[in-house]
């Protein structure tokens, strides 16, 4: 039988592609927007900002109350910073923040006292190989999205005896519009501005030939349909998959002389 699915962030990039992919395999599929209301192509769309809790507190009702059910959350909502660790826009970080961790728990607070009524259900993070690596002039989304995974982890524990499951899906680079909506300084001291244009261009670029966001469907359809899901999936090229292993096997000045050779 078909689950009734929330997806956050559903109206383009990846979460559209998840949401298109969950209907066609015959789901219910609601999806959060913060322009948008309506129904799009079959999926359900709510004007929500998860950085709201009365509006995700909200939206939430609305689903259970018309469905009886919210089966599977999916928080991929995000949204992208890069600029150097010493010239940050606290006022930005802070609205990264609020989208890319506390986004999340709104989510989360909303959606769990329903599973656990039912003693079922799965929260599925979308997180970053990122956060296992601190990425140049990316650090502070990294650690964004470190604080989600530490997030799964806790919250799977916790949820164990009431039989819901909780997993993070790590994305490496995904062709999507991120290039676009990324916060990024407007205005750069001399000290940075040669090293992060540079840089710059490497991270669209390599944006630009990532992964196909489709290939992220089979992966939530496997945690969805199986018993025991693992804490994290990766999902990414090859190389980016293995990242996180060679940083913990190789050593520190090899791996990021490694790391740093697309940068400088």
């Amino acid at each position: 039988m078909g689950k009734v699915i929330l997806i956050t962030g559903a109206t383009s990039g990846l979460g559209a592609a998840l949401a298109q992919h969950l209907l066609n395999k015959g789901h219910v599929v609601y999806g959060t927007s913060r322009k948008e209301s309506g129904e799009k192509e079959g999926i359900h769309i709510l004007k929500m900002d998860v950085g709201d809790r009365s509006a995700v507190l909200a939206g939430v009702a609305s689903i259970i109350e018309s469905h009886g059910a919210i089966d599977v959350l999916i928080n991929n909502a995000g949204l992208g910073i890069a600029a150097p660790t010493e010239e940050i826009n606290f006022e930005e970080l802070e609205m990264v923040f609020k989208t890319n961790i506390y986004g999340v728990l709104n989510m989360v607070h909303a959606v769990l006292p329903h599973m656990r009524s039912k003693k079922s259900g799965h929260i599925i993070n979308i997180s970053s190989i990122g956060s296992e690596i601190g990425l140049p002039f990316r650090g502070l989304y990294c650690a964004s999205k470190a604080a989600v995974d530490k997030i799964t982890e806790g919250l799977r524990l916790e949820m164990r005896k009431f039989k819901i499951g909780v997993t993070s899906i790590q994305a490496g680079d995904i062709q999507t519009n991120i290039n676009t909506n990324r916060v990024r300084p407007t205005e750069l001291s001399e000290t940075y501005r040669e090293d992060f244009e540079r840089s710059y261009a490497v991270i669209n670029e390599e944006v630009n030939h990532g992964v196909h966001p489709r290939v992220f469907g089979p992966v939530v359809d496997k945690i969805m349909n199986t018993k025991n899901p693992k804490r994290c999936y990766r999902v990414g090229k090859p190389l980016q998959r293995w990242a996180p292993v060679l940083k913990r096997l190789l050593p520190t000045a090899l791996f990021d002389s490694v790391l740093m050779k697309d940068y400088e």
